[in-house]
């Protein structure tokens, strides 16, 4: 027996003791299931790879037309620079990398809970009605006379319960 059969039967024997591992096993029929799609994927990077002059073309020439593109013609007569909004972003980007401790102890701290959501939302809303109201002409406290009467209003009575609530709480937080 010459030498270089006696290696491609050491080999064979090597190969068989690795395919007796069932976990060896199992990877190869993983393999062997999706030969198709490995095949297709394989393809399509060798196609990638011998196109990659084409697409760096296509990419530098992509670079080039949004150079050429005036921005007062995308953004209707507004002017913009392209280096001072790279500039930003990037200024925004370093803000926010060295926000982030803060921005996570507010994210852990509750405030965006659904419930405290729907109160903020509820006091908003209520903020704009009244708002509204007040610029209307709507003056219903002209006088001490007029404050004590509103007093008897049922939802002047629940607002100022709820401040009083919240007044209490916060007494206890502090």
């Amino acid at each position: 027996m010459t030498n270089s059969l006696r290696a491609a039967e050491s080999g064979v024997e090597m190969l068989a003791d690795r395919l007796n591992d069932p976990v060896v096993a199992a990877g190869v029929a993983a393999l062997l299931d999706r030969a198709g799609l490995l095949a297709f994927a394989l393809q399509a990077v060798d196609e990638l790879l011998a196109r990659g002059d084409v697409v760096a073309d296509s990419l530098a020439g992509a670079v080039a037309e949004l150079r050429a593109v005036k921005a007062t013609d995308v953004l209707g007569g507004r002017s913009l620079d392209v280096s001072e909004v790279t500039a930003n972003l990037a200024h925004l980007f370093v803000s926010v990398s060295e926000s982030a401790p803060a921005i996570a102890e507010l994210m852990d701290s509750g405030m965006f809970r659904s419930d405290v959501m729907a109160l903020l939302a509820e006091a908003a809303e209520a903020a704009v009605e009244a708002k509204r109201a007040v610029d209307g002409g709507a003056l219903r406290v002209q006088g001490p006379l007029s404050l004590v009467k509103s007093l008897r209003d049922q939802d002047v009575q629940r607002g100022l319960s709820y401040v009083i609530e919240m007044a209490a709480a916060l007494g206890r937080k502090v």
